[in-house]
């Protein structure tokens, strides 16, 4: 099956739990041909509704591979980094460098996409349009935020530590071998399948 074939198949799904979508392919685009937009309901658990927000999302020429990105339109919310959108296009930032990352190199369709991203993304900036602040805090922007995601990844805020563990990764590791990161774990039960992503994000900071 072609990507395009799957993000037609993908799409269908997709428009029979949310209606209001429209998807169309473009060809202009040839990077992110595979379109959707919308006007998306916020919509709590207690059932208060919290606006709708106009939005498209884009997906990778990949399809289902290369994470998509999400555009707001409806500007009800400052374009700029501090609501975590590009000033000029409205490119949301709707994840961390390191889950980007991994998104960007498996798979995700478009259900899961408004489901996992669109719609807690604007969840969060009503959150933080009522109370000042998002509810589960927030990323810091560009190599500060890569740091802040290798923190949280390896549970440690000292940075010389974190320097020491991505420098080990090249090493070449039998699955039984204790994990470069330090947990004490077997090397298939800790970072294997993660090691790929690590260097990624370890390759676009300077670890001097």
């Amino acid at each position: 099956m072609t990507s395009k074939e799957r993000f037609i198949r993908d799409f269908k799904t997709a428009h029979k739990a949310y209606p209001y979508i429209k998807g169309r392919i473009l060809e202009e685009w040839p990077e992110y041909p595979y379109y959707v937009e919308g006007d998306f309901p916020i919509i709590d658990s207690e059932g208060t509704d919290w606006g709708t927000y106009s939005a498209t999302i884009h997906f990778h020429k990949t399809y289902p591979k290369g994470f998509a990105l999400l555009k707001d339109r409806s500007k009800i919310f400052p374009w700029n980094l501090d609501w975590h959108m590009d000033e000029k296009s409205g490119l949301c930032c709707v994840c961390s460098p390191l889950k980007n990352i991994e998104k960007s190199m498996t798979k995700i369709s478009v259900l899961e996409f408004i489901q996992d991203y669109t719609l807690p993304f604007y969840a969060n900036q009503v959150y933080k349009k009522q109370f000042g602040r998002y509810k589960n805090g927030e990323y810091a922007h560009h190599n500060e935020g890569r740091w802040q995601a290798l923190e949280e990844e390896f549970d440690t805020k000292d940075r010389n530590e974190i320097r020491r563990i991505l420098r080990s990764m090249p090493k070449r590791r039998r699955r039984k071998d204790p994990c470069f990161c330090g947990s004490g774990r077997p090397f298939n039960k800790c970072h294997q399948h993660r090691i790929r992503y690590l260097e990624v994000i370890a390759s676009h900071m300077n670890l001097a």
